[in-house]
């Protein structure tokens, strides 16, 4: 029963994440989060069983491909969060080392001749890894657990049977919501992608991804339906009495509208899939296709299944010529300018995988760190992923983590190569060419974009691999099945233990964090829902509850210091507000902000506002030597991290520059170095805009240098040609 509970579960799960906008948003992600761990403690309950001669209770574990591979991979992302001596960070990660420095406070760098001992990690923002141990913990107990379960062919047909219904759904719902003009995702109104089929997916490439893969699927099943039990001997078939032939025609032509049912699934998903626009879908899809007929070419007694492989592209075909195939293939027609602009993303990728080669930036930190290498021509984008799976998971993962994954995936195909090969029950070989169709079809869509970002296709992905593996490993006989997976049984008291005791702490630690970065989201989003100029003691609240949950991401503290400001300039209008009072905030302000940079010290506005901060204690008898020099290095650090993203962060680092070179006389060297760096932030701003942008910021630029120094002749020295 509690097999059957985690089963149940799982396929919910599944099939039911897709639905809430693709399974973006924390709550789709903590719903898939926990469904999956709930099941998993499900499924470790129903492997604990009694021996029946000695009455001792044992524990058993399924023995997969996968196995190994996931754990090396934990242990990685583990090692990436601990702090290690400063000697061994320099040697496995000089750049890590160098970001770790700039994570302390400035304040206490410069007012400090003590070097500093920290340790820091791997990864200079831990959240994010941390957060990418609970969606490996997910991945690694969901392929496990689906994989042990898929027992019988009744199994493995109801998870089919439930991915193809999900498949069917999305692909007529995106089509009917695109060709009726109400463009819709449930109860929200499409803003993007308008006029091409995203499903319940926000993201047309993400929602190609799902059909291609599904898709696979469904053209592997069409040829095993046929594909019952080993028949009866032709001699007993004639010897049979009318009703046994009569129900044995009866099933056949149950099983010939099944196969129709397939067919047609199928033929939704590819026009689903065609009008997309998705490029790279359908280059993957017909390279899964391509992997899947020569497969089927290769075994004797099964090329057959590649013409129904070729009758569903005509079929596809037929009807998107006859619905109006021009607008997805119209895309085609900028391939190459869309190939330039993803292959400039990977280029900048694999200049930061050369800064932290051998054990990556921290999985999940792509979008922090990769500012710092963006190129000139992406001024003003905000580049969440490098859209080639391949090269971000390169740099977040170094050679390390990288060798894992390719290596564990490697093995994975080369153990259900080994087995497909062996055996000869058409059932088996047929679905057991599923993972190699789906895994090129997904491994060629990656190329050019971000799926495997998404956690409803990694598991979607991952259940047709645990499908066609599961298939792989079931016997049939006349009257009964059994699966030949491999467990590995160990004593409760012993060996057991020692395995199901850190199962089941991985399985509390990862719910837990989960519903903690659920509640945190809960509150973040309800303190962001109230204006800037209306700052309310509930929204405040929310951020500190927020805080409370998940004091490690560091946005939370970000936002704190944005509401604090606001906090200060409404203050600042009241005439009873006192020094001692302002002093407060202000240093609840720098500390606040001091923590975002520790948390996350890759983000530049951080350091930004920061050193501004610093400069409001100018009238302190310390501000010499403390305030002023931390927000020199403040700015300093900034500059490290700004790259060409956001050019406007030039010109308020200019203005910093030009503000602090009158706070020395001239003859101070202070002086000609704070004008020759205002110089080239001005210059480096004027470099990245164009057009009116660049006309704008210009003027802009002028009126900042007048008012510090109210001379024709020393705006024309700043900018020079410019």
């Amino acid at each position: 029963m509690l097999e059957k509970a985690a089963f149940a579960l799982y396929l919910v799960v599944l099939c039911t994440g897709p639905l809430f906008f693709g399974g973006v948003g924390y709550y789709a992600y903590t719903f898939i989060t926990l469904g999956i761990l709930a099941g998993s403690v499900l499924l470790l309950a129903a492997n604990v069983t009694k021996e029946r001669k000695t009455g001792s209770y044992q524990f058993r574990f399924p023995s997969t491909p996968l196995n190994i591979p996931f754990l090396l991979l934990l242990l990685f992302l583990i090692f990436q969060l601990l702090p290690l001596p400063l000697s061994l960070l320099k040697s496995l990660s000089p750049e890590a080392w160098i970001i770790g420095e700039k994570s302390l406070p400035a304040s206490l760098v410069v007012s400090s001749s003590e070097t500093f001992g920290a340790w820091f990690s791997l990864a200079p923002y831990i959240h994010p890894v941390r957060m990418s141990i609970v969606r490996l913990t997910v991945y690694a107990l969901f392929f496990i657990g689906l994989l042990q379960m898929l027992t019988s062919t009744k199994r493995i047909r109801t998870a089919i049977l439930c991915i193809l219904l999900l498949g069917s759904f999305e692909a007529l719902y995106g089509m009917i919501q695109t060709f009726s003009g109400n463009e819709h995702i449930w109860w929200v109104k499409k803003i993007y992608y308008r006029g091409e089929v995203t499903g319940t997916y926000v993201n047309r490439n993400h929602f190609a991804g799902l059909m291609e893969i599904i898709l696979m699927l469904a053209a592997v099943y069409i040829g095993a339906l046929g594909e019952g039990k080993r028949k009866s001997p032709s001699s007993y078939a004639l010897r049979a009495p009318l009703r046994a032939r009569l129900s044995r025609l009866l099933r056949g032509e149950a099983g010939f509208n099944k196969k129709a049912l397939v067919l047609l699934s199928a033929m939704v998903m590819g026009l689903g899939l065609l009008f997309s626009a998705s490029r790279g879908g359908m280059l993957g899809a017909a390279g899964g296709l391509l992997c899947m007929g020569a497969l089927f070419v290769f075994r004797q007694g099964h090329r057959k299944k590649g013409l129904l492989v070729l009758v569903l592209f005509l079929v596809i075909s037929i009807y998107a010529l006859r619905m109006g195939v021009e607008q997805p293939l119209e895309r085609f027609r900028t391939f190459d300018a869309g190939f330039e602009v993803r292959a400039r993303y990977a280029q900048r990728a694999f200049q930061l995988f050369e800064d932290f080669k051998l054990t990556g930036v921290g999985v999940g930190n792509f979008r922090y760190a990769y500012p710092k290498v963006q190129a000139p021509e992406d001024t003003k984008a905000f580049i969440d992923h490098a859209h080639n799976d391949y090269v971000q998971f390169l740099a977040e993962a170094g050679l390390t983590g990288f060798s894992i994954l390719g290596l564990g995936l490697f093995y994975f195909l080369y153990r259900t190569g080994r087995l497909w090969r062996q055996r000869h029950d058409p059932f088996a070989v047929i679905l057991g060419v599923a993972p190699f169709a789906a895994m090129a079809a997904i491994g060629i869509h990656s190329y050019s974009d971000f799926n495997l970002h998404y956690m409803t296709n990694v598991l979607m992905i991952l259940s047709v691999m645990a499908v066609g593996h599961g298939a792989l490993h079931l016997e049939r006989h006349h009257a009964y099945e059994k699966s030949l997976l491999l467990f590995r049984v160990f004593p409760l008291r012993n060996r057991g233990l020692l395995l199901l005791a850190p199962l089941l702490l991985v399985i509390l630690w990862s719910g837990a964090s989960a519903i903690g970065h659920f509640m945190a989201e809960s509150h973040y989003e309800a303190s962001t829902r109230a204006k800037f100029e209306t700052v309310t003691e509930s929204s405040r609240q929310h951020l500190h509850q927020a805080i409370a949950w998940d004091p490690g991401e560091a946005k939370y503290w970000w936002n704190r210091s944005l509401r604090l400001r606001e906090q200060r300039a409404i203050r600042l209008k009241n005439t009873d507000w006192s020094d001692q009072d302002r002093r407060r905030l202000q240093d609840d302000l720098i500390k606040t902000l001091e923590t975002a940079v520790c948390l996350n010290p890759m983000k530049e506005e951080y350091h930004l506002r920061l050193a501004w901060e610093y400069t409001d204690l100018w009238s302190e008898a310390q501000a010499r030597k403390q305030w002023m020099p931390a927000a020199d290095l403040s700015m300093e650090r900034t500059a490290y991290f700004a790259g060409t993203n956001n050019p406007y962060l030039h010109v308020m680092m200019g203005d910093y520059w030009l503000m602090r070179s009158k706070t020395v006389y001239p003859g101070n060297p202070l002086w000609e170095a704070a004008l020759t760096k205002a110089r080239w932030h001005y210059l480096r701003n004027l470099s990245i805009e164009t057009g009116p942008d660049r006309a704008r910021m210009r003027d802009q630029i002028v009126k900042n240098i007048w008012v510090h120094y109210p001379d024709q002749e020393f705006v024309d020295r700043i900018l020079g040609e410019y």
